[in-house]
């Protein structure tokens, strides 16, 4: 998906159950304003579960639109394909208990900072592992993990959270059965193994925070496989928790662990898979991947250390510094409009005011976005900008009783200079991601010339 195939819609869509009580009253205003504040144009919907939010999905979306997901892993595996069919971008709102797809993305535990970090970052299409006819998107586990799940008791994992998935883990080690099993990864030879567990992973993280491998990424392309002997014994079942809390298990001398696009399962019919903290099948079973096909908002801190180990040349793109120009003193004009709008009087500027910050935040994001995968960061305005520019206005309503009068005109002459930089580009010579998001600023700020303009002759 290209970033440029956004809507401008974000469908919040949060799990009554799940709903933080100081929400209940106030219709989720705070995680609301995150969106709109950000340029969206944002509609919540409170669903009674998964069905319902897939419902919503298939009849009131749209390809491009935003969908704000609220719950943990079961819930974002439930959405999975829905998600895919629609052509939406998803972005997790971390609900749940243990909240690993969100781990992945590296978003902080405040609802509010996470919903801030992902509608700040960039569109990412992450791999979706498939286990039979089911997908997922952190790890799908036979063996201890999938008998843990059954043991999982539901008081205690509202009173632990994710301590809970631990206590039922300890308890299944020591009571289950291993499995004989036989397992092939691509084209190797089938390997016939006595083990405890099997744990095939997309993601970075599993089982309320276990990291399987310090490399694993969820865009690699790649399934990730571990496995535990029947042989380890409770001490060296603890090592490998220790390996899976703070490493990885890649080097351990406890597990045996692999990669590759395909895995066979077979043997120990019937035995349970476990999916992203939910059974959806049974042995035997067939896992694949669907490469790069789910569109994720990602935090910005993703995407770095995703493109971490990538020695990335500097890329230079046509009519670079003009471009940078441009976004600059496009923010700038965002970040001017916004401060003046509380002190403004007329109700007709105000309102300029207003949806002139949305819709040009909305087009600096959309270039932004473009701009990223070309490997260029967008030039920004001084970061206090914005508090010096409000101090100045609100010191300006105070001496002068025509301060509207005199704000219009400041802010015709900044929308003059920022249109005469976007008449210096070519829209033809620019990368084809740049041209509409750059065309539409060229017609945002022709409309807001012409309303200003209109105001200052009525004043």
């Amino acid at each position: 998906m290209k970033n440029s195939d956004l809507t401008g819609k974000v469908c919040l869509l949060l799990t009554k159950g799940k709903l933080p009580e100081d929400w209940r009253g106030n219709g989720a205003q705070p995680l609301r304003a995150v969106f709109e504040d950000a340029g969206y144009q944002t509609e919540l919907t409170l669903c009674d579960n998964p069905d319902d939010i897939c419902a919503f999905i298939r009849s009131n979306t749209r390809a491009g639109d935003i969908v704000a997901v609220g719950g943990g892993d079961g819930t974002i595996n439930a959405v999975l394909d829905t998600v895919i069919a629609a052509k939406v971008v998803l972005i997790p709102v971390p609900l749940g208990t243990a909240n690993d797809f969100a781990r992945t993305l590296g978003l902080p535990d405040d609802l509010i900072d996470a919903a801030r970090a992902t509608i700040h970052g960039q569109i990412r299409m992450l791999d979706v592992g498939r286990v039979n006819d089911h997908s997922f998107i952190n790890a799908a586990s036979i063996g201890v993990p999938a008998d843990a799940r059954k043991r999982i008791n539901p008081d205690l994992k509202r009173t632990l959270g994710a301590i809970s998935y631990a206590v039922a883990n300890w308890q299944s080690w020591h009571e289950m059965d291993p499995l004989d099993l036989s397992i092939t990864c691509g084209n190797e030879k089938p390997q016939n193994l006595k083990l405890r567990q099997v744990t095939i992973t997309n993601g970075r993280y599993f089982g309320g925070g276990l990291r399987p491998s310090d490399t694993k990424s969820p865009e690699d392309g790649l399934l990730h496989m571990f496995a535990i002997r029947d042989s380890v014994d409770t001490l060296s079942g603890l090592d490998i928790a220790a390996e899976l809390l703070f490493g990885s298990v890649d080097n351990s001398s406890y597990a045996m662990a692999m990669e590759c696009n395909e895995i066979t399962i077979e043997g120990a019919d019937g035995a349970p898979i476990l999916a992203d903290g939910e059974i959806i099948g049974e042995l035997p079973a067939r896992f694949t991947l669907r490469a790069s096909t789910l569109p994720v908002f990602a935090p910005n801190s993703y995407v770095e250390e995703e493109n971490r180990h990538q020695a990335n040349s500097p890329t230079t793109i046509p009519q670079q510094d003009a471009v940078n120009d441009v976004l600059r003193d496009t923010l700038d004009f965002a970040l001017r409009l916004e401060a003046i709008f509380p002190v403004v009087r007329d109700s007709k500027l105000k309102s300029l005011c207003h949806d002139s910050t949305r819709n040009l935040r909305d087009i600096y994001r959309q270039i932004e976005l473009a701009l990223r995968p070309l490997g260029v960061i967008a030039a920004t305005p001084d970061p206090d900008l914005q508090s010096l520019e409000e101090l100045r206005d609100r010191i300006m309503d105070w001496l002068f009783n025509d301060a509207d009068q005199r704000l219009a005109i400041g802010l015709d002459q900044r929308a003059a200079q920022l249109a005469a930089e976007l008449d210096e580009l070519v829209i033809e010579k620019l990368p084809e991601d740049l041209r509409d998001p750059v065309a539409s600023l060229d017609r945002e700020i022709s409309q807001f010339r012409n309303s200003i303009n209109d105001f200052i002759k009525t004043r």
